[in-house]
C-alpha cells in the first residue's frame, strides 16, 4: 500500500506518522509561569544532535489557534525540564494528557509529586529516572498547527540506580508505539 500524504489531512498524517515512526521515549515536560507547574506529555520527540546537545519536540496549538500552554511558558520563560517516563508512572503519563485551563496544574490537580532539582529551571517528576533540563533555542516554521520547538539540553539527572559501574545508563522509559504505550529498555553508552 502507497499513501500520498497529499491526499491526507492534517489528522491522518499525523496518525499515521505517530503510529509508524517508534519507538521513541514521551517528552513528558514540565514548565513554570506564574508559580503554575504545568505537565504535559508529547510524542513528536527526538534527539536533533550532540554538538550541540539539542533535542526537538513538536507541539501543537489549542483549537482556537493559541499555543498550547506548555510552548507558550517555553516561550515567555526559555526553559523547560523534560521528564522520562517509566511503567510506574503510565497513570500519571496519561492523566497529565488531559486538558486543563492554564491557571490548573496538572501536577496538583493529579497529585503528581515534582521536585525542584536545579534552579532557574521548573521542577522534574519526583519519581522520574531521568531528566533534560533545556533551554530554549528557537521554533521552526513548517506551515501547519504543530510547532518543532529545538531545545538546547543544559543538563540531566539520572538517578544512580540506573548508572552501573561502567557509567552505562539503563532506563525503562515509555514510548509510543501507535495508539499504545511500550516500556522499553534501553541502554546508553
Amino acid at each position: 500500500m502507497i499513501l500520498d500524504f497529499a491526499t491526507m489531512d492534517e489528522t491522518q498524517r499525523y496518525k499515521t506518522m505517530s503510529n509508524t515512526i517508534f519507538p521513541r521515549p514521551i517528552a513528558w515536560i514540565t514548565t513554570e509561569d506564574e508559580d503554575i507547574v504545568n505537565l504535559a506529555p508529547f510524542s513528536y520527540f527526538t534527539p536533533l544532535s550532540s554538538k550541540p546537545p539539542l533535542v526537538i519536540v513538536s507541539i501543537g496549538h489549542k483549537e482556537n489557534g493559541e499555543p498550547k500552554d506548555t510552548l507558550a511558558n517555553i516561550l515567555k520563560n526559555k526553559v523547560c525540564t523534560i521528564n522520562f517516563a517509566h511503567k510506574e508512572l503510565l497513570d500519571d503519563l496519561k492523566n497529565s494528557a488531559e486538558a486543563l485551563p492554564k491557571e490548573v496544574s496538572e501536577c496538583e490537580h493529579f497529585d503528581i509529586e515534582t521536585k525542584k532539582v536545579l534552579e532557574g529551571f521548573p521542577p522534574m517528576v519526583a519519581d522520574a529516572k531521568c531528566a533534560l533540563f533545556c533551554e530554549f533555542v528557537k521554533t521552526v516554521d513548517v506551515g501547519s498547527r504543530f510547532e518543532p520547538v529545538i531545545l538546547e539540553v543544559k543538563r540531566m539527572y539520572i538517578d544512580n540506580q540506573n548508572v552501573d559501574e561502567k557509567g552505562h545508563i539503563h532506563l525503562e522509559n515509555i514510548g509510543r508505539v501507535g495508539i499504545e504505550y511500550l516500556v522499553d529498555s534501553i541502554r546508553v553508552k
